[in-house]
């Protein structure tokens, strides 16, 4: 594989957290490990631990004191600090051409799962600048079957340009060696051996549909424990806050089950991640990781009460489906960072020009 001597790589937030910046952290280590130089260009940058040797951050400096109006600028701005002899990845919705647009999710999409038919002002400027996007992309990577049907059904953007690419999870970190602290971690959370705990990685307990989560377990007592991982506390009863967490491969390997009944979710990295720590994965139907996962990892059930609460039980009174001895039986995709870059490094070659 011919590789370029360096890539652009445009996202507002090079930071560590969950989703799309640890997909970014990810993607740019493993380029930097292959020796390729990047040149990343966001918002806000700080990198875990020590910068890999050959990757560059710029920081494009805000405007305004408004969080949303500046992520507006930036997209506006960001090319202009590019390597203009390397190829570009636009993950952030930036104006003019990119060689490769990576989508995580679209907005139009994400409005509509919400059920929101009255646009806002940044609403309509947010997907003025996605259809500028996919129009300028050499080639566009979408990270779920879900959203590729999204961007050219609702974008009107051309099937032959946008291809389905599962995002990767890094099995150094995420892997079954994660339930050889079990007990010592449930102990320290005092989860009871009778205790089922579901963990909850969310970071908008609205949108990863907290509120569903809690009518199902209603009746249940202290018989269920929901463990949310994420930067703000869910109040409910049978919450136990985690806060922001460095364990998760650990927490993984804690639970009983993983759960999101998100409203929106185009992908949902925590389903293979669970699933690689030996943990099932409970996905709404509409969450685009289901595309990838199967039984016994993952339990799907729809966005109701009813059928959560089916899933809930199906899980209790399952005890052998509760540790994944096998997970690659259970994800049918090839989800190693490698095979991933692999990829990545073809469609930029392909939209270079």
């Amino acid at each position: 594989m011919i590789q370029p001597e360096g890539i652009n790589l445009v996202f507002h937030s090079i930071r560590a957290g969950g989703g799309m910046e640890r997909y970014v952290l990810d993607v740019i280590e493993e380029l930097a490990r292959r020796g390729i130089r990047v040149r990343g260009i966001a918002r806000k940058t700080r990198w875990p631990g020590m910068l890999p040797a050959g990757v560059e951050l710029v920081v494009v400096p805000d405007r305004t004191p408004f969080s949303r109006l500046n992520n507006y600028l930036f997209e506006q701005k960001a090319l202009d600090y590019c390597q203009p002899a390397w190829p570009t990845i636009g993950i952030s919705r930036v104006v003019g051409r990119v060689d490769l647009a990576i989508v995580g999710g679209t907005h139009i999409g994400h409005l509509k799962d919400k059920g929101k038919t009255r646009w806002g002002v940044f609403d309509r400027l947010t997907v003025a600048h996605e259809r500028g996007l996919y129009a300028n992309a050499g080639h566009i990577v979408a990270h779920s079957a879900r959203v590729r049907d999204e961007i050219t059904s609702l974008y009107t953007v051309p099937a032959g340009k946008v291809s389905t690419l599962y995002p990767p999870v890094d099995t150094i970190k995420f892997n079954l060696g994660a339930r050889a602290s079990r007990e010592r971690v449930r102990k320290e959370l005092g989860i009871r051996d009778d205790q089922f705990m579901l963990l909850f990685p969310s970071n908008n307990h609205k949108l990863k549909g907290a509120d569903l989560i809690l009518a199902a377990m209603e009746g249940y007592g202290d018989r269920v424990v929901l463990a949310v991982a994420g930067k703000a506390p869910l109040d409910a009863p049978g919450v136990l806050n985690l806060g922001m967490r460095q364990d998760m491969p650990e927490l993984y390997g804690a639970a009983d089950a993983t759960i999101l009944a998100s409203k929106y979710e185009a992908f949902g990295l925590v389903g293979p991640e669970s699933i690689l720590c030996g943990t099932p994965a409970m996905l709404a139907s509409n969450i685009g990781a289901v595309e990838a996962l199967r039984s016994p990892g993952l339990v799907v059930f729809e966005r109701s009460i009813v059928s959560l609460r089916a899933a809930m039980k199906l899980l209790q009174g399952n005890s052998s489906s509760v540790a994944i001895t096998k997970p690659s039986d259970s994800i049918v995709y090839p989800y190693s960072l490698e095979a991933h870059v692999d990829a990545l490094l073809l469609k930029v070659a392909h939209g270079f020009h």
